[in-house]
């Protein structure tokens, strides 16, 4: 196993700073993975707004402003329409740790997590 495949291994999730736990399954991330439970988190604050502790017992935040900071997962801070219309894009972020993740990228990471939950 090379370096950097071990640190994928044991990297400690982006949002609430845990190490993984054995047969955890988690996102990976050009900073960092994301674990499951952030991801439900974070899918359930970006449709309600409400701000969440995570089980790591960071704050997790809905990002108010377009301009404020982009996803870490897609590099977006804005959604653009067929029609050319920008908006701004539902996004969470970790306080203490700085980690931003959009609500596309929460979506695609739950589907990919409930597929491998399946298997």
């Amino acid at each position: 196993m090379t370096n950097g495949a071990a640190s994928r291994h044991t990297a400690r999730c982006r949002f609430c700073g845990r190490p993984p736990a054995p047969g955890q399954h988690r996102l990976p991330g050009p900073l960092g993975p994301i674990c499951m439970e952030c991801v439900q988190a974070g899918l359930y604050l970006v449709g309600d707004g409400e701000e969440r502790v995570s089980h790591g017992g960071t704050d997790l935040v809905r990002v108010q402003s377009s301009a404020e900071t982009v996803c870490e997962f897609c590099g977006r801070g804005q959604r653009h329409s067929f029609l050319g219309v920008r908006r701004s894009l539902r996004r969470m972020r970790c306080r203490q740790l700085g980690s931003v993740i959009c609500v596309d990228c929460l979506d695609r990471g739950g589907d990919l997590l409930n597929r491998a939950l399946r298997q």
